[in-house]
């Protein structure tokens, strides 16, 4: 599917931005211009137009540190 100008693909084991090519040749979503990281998880929700929103979680604790006495 197109969408103003990127590709994407939506199957069951997600949404995938699908375009593809050397980034001076193409006008393709740069991770780097955005606030996202690789890692991030997302929900799929619905907005208040019913639209398909896929929002971004908070970061989790992965580790916890303890100190001795």
């Amino acid at each position: 599917m197109r969408y103003v100008d990127y590709n994407f693909e939506i199957n069951d084991d997600g949404l995938k931005l699908s375009d593809k090519g050397p980034p001076d040749k193409w006008e393709q979503v740069d991770i780097d211009r955005t606030s996202l990281e690789v890692g991030d998880t997302f929900v799929l929700e619905l907005d208040e137009d019913n639209c398909m929103f896929f929002k971004r979680q908070p970061p989790y604790q992965k580790e916890f540190n303890f100190y001795g006495d």
